[in-house]
């Protein structure tokens, strides 16, 4: 830029000194009068010459070759310097701060994503997924009703050939424009990295660049006025001032942070975040619900996070103009007009309820954890408001994040009493990893449930033990070592480990080991997904990615994750979502759920039921529901009565199905034999 405005300046000087040059030169060579001298010097250094003079001497035109030469000269380098500037790229990116300042100022409930890397590369990731499913949704809603239309008012059920060619621009007008008008329109993302903040930019996000813990920042993106902050810097200490700062400046903000380091999330509560996503600890979280409670995970991503199934959960929030206040649950007929169930509720004291009886009258500020389809939530969302809340929404929790020590028992073992105990295991569960999300999911773990844990770090290996543990020491990718944990006879295994070699290694010996194994694993890269998959795993979580999730599902809908949270497994409440399999003894095959009594025993609540197929579920059964074989009831109840609830269910607190897995037959894309190849390729390159 500096060598351009010395380009500009140098042209500038010429010019300004080729033209007195000029007129002089032509008042004395040709004799002109000082006007004419001026006229004509313009002229020729403008290249119009209208022919009215001309010089008559040889003098005067070898002069007037020189001035066009140096001046038409001047003029080009001054324009090419000029272009220069006006297409340079940081007047180019002056100009697109400039508009994108323009559109952030007129946002308001906007959100905010504070950070760079991957962690708001999944965010954005999930929020432009969601966007365009549901853009989709209403896009074929909208031609379904013009179809409709179309069929009605034309002749013989057959639309005429204009209502064709009207459909097929409209389907031609969502294509090209309809992606242009997304939630990423209503998201504005601080980064002072000015390649990320380029890259996000070509996605068509608004970007400001700059500290997210400056206060002037932060105000220029719209805090003042924004719906709630997800804080994803890459530096713990960096998000503590950034939720600082944001919550200086708007004390009734909800404010969402990631961090890496546990210890340091009450310290960002304190300051004024309302959640904390620790991306390790979430992905332990998720590994275990995977891994000891599949039909639970499958439930639960089935409705928060994964996009190809049909039904959603939502919260339903009663304002005090929503004519559903002084109604009963069943009174508002939601299955009937939505093919909606409610499965929990939030009472205006911030307390949770989880399957709610039909005949509870909804109170104001109440909210409503419902199921429904996709397709119906928009109306289900306006007919229980009816209009804007009428006054200010101020109160906000902050409750304080929950560190489970980690559960000790008062049995310790030695490596060969650890071995001697396992060969008495069965159906139990393998945890394998050393890494911190296998940490962080052993940590929530009791020694006295059938686990066993595959360890290759001494330190590790020693605390496990003193804890009461079943432990083999050893590689978890070894063959020997998963048989002495009992693989063959266990129902599910959980493997995380840092090395991918490791991680393929151990799953493929698993997968040949045992066929019925339900096999759960985590993957540090998108690109291992798909190949932790063909070798034969059932559940790839990725750290960052369920983080994204969470930290999307805690600030856009925070009730919703507060109910999931208080039911799922929560050491605080007491309560935990368990699944109870109706193997083909159960006694409680052709009862009601009432003449179950788990409500009345049990303080237990069906959520749902996992129907024979072991693909779709029915969400919050009446309680006339009569139960079949082979269905899997979800249900919240008390942690004390988990292990009463399956013992009622077949007289055995340990009873569980042959495998956990929803496609046996069908669950690897590898035949046996290839298996064996690869395993034997494995071995090979790692010199065994």
């Amino acid at each position: 830029m500096e060598d351009l405005q010395r380009q500009i300046r140098f042209s500038l000087f010429f010019i300004f000194a080729i033209i007195p040059i000029g007129v002089a030169g032509f008042h004395f060579i040709e004799g002109y009068h000082w006007l004419d001298a001026m006229y004509f010097t313009i002229i020729t250094l403008s290249t119009i010459g209208y022919g009215d003079l001309s010089p008559e001497s040889a003098a005067g035109k070898i002069f007037t070759l020189f001035l066009v030469i140096v001046g038409i000269g001047s003029f080009v380098y001054l324009g090419q310097a000029a272009i220069s500037i006006v297409t340079s790229p940081i007047l180019i990116r002056v100009r697109q701060k400039r508009r994108i300042q323009k559109v952030i100022d007129k946002l308001h409930n906007h959100y905010i994503i504070c950070g760079v890397g991957e962690m708001v590369d999944k965010t954005v990731e999930y929020i432009l997924q969601g966007s365009i499913i549901r853009r989709k949704a209403i896009q074929d809603s909208q031609l379904l009703l013009f179809d409709k239309w179309a069929a009605r008012i034309s002749k013989d059920n057959e639309p005429l050939l204009l209502f064709r060619l009207i459909r097929k621009l409209l389907v031609n007008i969502y294509d090209r424009f309809g992606q242009q008008s997304t939630i990423l329109d209503n998201v504005v993302v601080v980064t002072n990295d000015m390649a990320y903040a380029d890259k996000l930019r070509q996605k068509g996000l608004l970007i400001i660049e700059g500290d997210p813990t400056n206060d002037d920042v932060l105000t220029s993106a719209g805090l003042l006025r924004c719906q709630a902050v997800m804080v994803l810097l890459d530096s713990d200490m960096e998000t503590l001032l950034c939720v600082l700062t944001a919550h200086n400046l708007a004390r009734t903000l909800h404010i969402t942070a990631s961090v890496l380091d546990d210890d340091l999330s009450r310290k960002i509560v304190r300051v004024g975040a309302n959640s904390v996503i620790t991306p390790y600890a979430t992905a332990g979280q998720f590994l275990n619900s995977a891994t000891l409670r599949p039909a639970v995970s499958d439930f639960f991503n089935g409705l928060l996070f994964e996009y190809h199934t049909d039904y959603r959960m939502t919260q339903l929030e009663l304002y005090d103009d929503s004519p559903w206040i002084g109604r009963s649950i069943d009174d508002l007929k939601l299955r009937d007009d939505y093919d909606a169930a409610v499965i929990g509720l939030r009472y205006d004291d911030a307390r949770y309820g989880y399957a709610p009886d039909s005949s509870y009258v909804l109170q104001e500020d109440e909210t409503l954890i419902v199921v429904a389809p996709a397709d119906n939530i928009e109306s289900l969302i306006a007919d229980c408001r009816r209009g804007t809340p009428s006054r200010t929404r101020l109160a906000l929790e902050q409750p304080l994040p929950f560190h489970q020590a980690p559960i000790a028992s008062d049995k310790t073992y030695s490596l060969i009493d650890a071995e001697q105990a396992i060969q008495s295991l069965s159906k139990h569960f393998i945890i394998c990893g050393d890494d911190r999300v296998a940490r962080s999911s052993i940590d929530t773990l009791d020694p006295k449930r059938p686990f066993v844990i595959i360890s290759n770090n001494n330190t590790l290996t020693s605390d496990l033990l003193k804890r009461g543990f079943r432990v083999v020491h050893g590689s978890p990718s070894s063959e020997d070592v998963l048989i002495k944990a009992g693989v063959k006879r266990a129902q599910a295994i959980m493997i995380s480990l840092e090395d991918k070699a490791d991680t393929v290694l151990a799953i493929l010996n698993c997968r040949a080991l045992n066929k019925r194994l339900l096999i759960t694993t985590t993957a540090y890269a998108d690109d291992m997904v798909d190949k932790l998959e063909r070798a034969g795993a059932d559940r790839v979580v990725s750290p960052f990615h369920v983080a994204a999730r969470l930290t999307l599902l805690t600030t856009t809908r925070p009730k919703l994750a507060g109910f999931v949270q208080y039911v799922l497994f929560n050491y605080i409440t007491g309560l935990e979502t368990t699944e109870i399999y109706m193997e083909d003894d159960s006694v409680w095959i052709g009862k009601t759920i009432t003449e179950t009594g788990i409500e009345q025993q049990y303080n237990a609540g069906v959520l749902g039921i996992r129907v024979g197929n072991k693909s779709s579920f029915m969400y919050a059964p009446p309680k006339d529901y009569v139960i079949k074989a082979q269905e899997v009831l979800i249900l919240v109840t008390p942690m004390k009565h988990s292990d009463n609830l399956r013992e009622a269910a077949h007289a055995s607190a340990d009873r569980r199905p042959a495998t956990l897995r929803n496609r046996v037959l069908q669950s690897t894309k590898w035949t046996p034999d290839q298996i064996q190849k690869l395993l034997q390729k494995a071995r090979e390159e790692r010199g065994e």
